[in-house]
C-alpha cells in the first residue's frame, strides 16, 4: 500500500489532474470514477476540471453517499465548478449519478475511488458498528447516522465490493483531525466493524493513502 504525502489539501488538484489524465491515456471509453461530497471534493473537481474537454466527455462520475436532508453532496460539486462546466457545455449532468436507495449505482466497475475518510474512519456514509451488513442492494438508506443529516443514501459495503474489483482507490485522510484514524488504519488490526475505512485493508495492492499528515503521525 502506497502513502503520498500533500503539503497542502489544495495539491489534491494537482494529483486528481494528474492520476486521470494517466488514466485517460491507459483506457478507451468511459472513465469510471467514485466521488466523495465533504471538504475534498471540491479539490477533486479542481483537478478533474483541469483535464482536455475531450477527456472531460469520457467521464462517468459517481456519489459514494448523498444527504437526503438540508444539503446535498451533489449540490457541493456543483458549487466546486462542475455547475459552471455544465453551463459552459464541457460536461452535462447526464455525466453525474447519484446513489438512490434500492437502485444500482453503476452496471460497471469503477476505474478509480477517491473516498474520504472520517475522524471515526467512516467512508461514504457507513460508519462504526455498520459491518458486517448482509444486504445485497448496491445502494442502501441509512436513518440514524451519528453525523448530521441522519438520513443519507450510501453506496454499501457490497456495493463496494461489487464495483472496486479493479479500481484504483485513494483514500483521503486529509487535515489534523484524521490523524487518529489513520494511525488506526496503519495498525492493520481493526476490521471494518470498529473502522470501516478497514475494509480496504484487504485491497492493499489497488489502494493508495492520500494524507497531507506529517510522518510522524503515523
Amino acid at each position: 500500500m502506497n502513502t503520498i504525502r500533500l503539503d497542502h489539501a489544495s495539491q489534491l488538484a494537482s494529483f486528481t489532474k494528474e492520476d486521470l489524465a494517466g488514466l485517460a491515456a491507459s483506457k478507451d471509453g468511459f472513465l469510471h470514477i467514485a466521488l466523495p461530497g465533504g471538504r475534498s471534493a471540491a479539490y477533486l473537481v479542481q483537478g478533474l476540471l483541469q483535464l482536455h474537454d475531450q477527456i472531460l466527455r469520457r467521464v462517468r462520475l459517481y456519489l459514494v453517499d448523498e444527504r437526503l436532508e438540508g444539503e446535498r453532496n451533489l449540490d457541493t460539486l456543483l458549487e466546486a465548478g462542475l455547475g459552471q462546466a455544465i453551463a459552459a457545455k464541457r460536461m452535462s449532468m447526464d455525466q453525474i449519478r447519484i446513489p438512490v436507495v434500492g437502485e444500482r449505482l453503476s452496471d460497471t466497475g469503477f476505474d478509480r475511488v477517491y473516498l474520504g475518510v472520517g475522524e471515526d474512519g467512516h467512508i461514504a456514509s457507513l460508519f462504526p458498528g455498520s459491518w458486517p451488513d448482509a444486504r445485497i442492494d448496491q445502494v442502501i438508506l441509512v436513518e440514524d447516522s451519528p453525523k448530521q443529516p441522519k438520513r443519507r443514501a450510501t453506496l454499501s459495503y457490497s456495493g463496494l465490493s461489487d464495483l472496486t474489483k479493479r479500481a484504483r482507490i485513494h483514500l483521503l485522510f486529509l487535515g489534523e483531525s484524521k490523524g487518529e484514524a489513520l494511525k488506526r488504519f496503519g495498525k492493520g488490526v481493526e476490521t471494518a466493524e470498529t473502522l470501516p475505512c478497514a475494509f480496504f485493508l484487504e485491497y492493499r495492492n489497488q489502494t493508495t493513502i492520500i494524507t497531507d499528515l506529517k510522518e510522524e503521525t503515523t
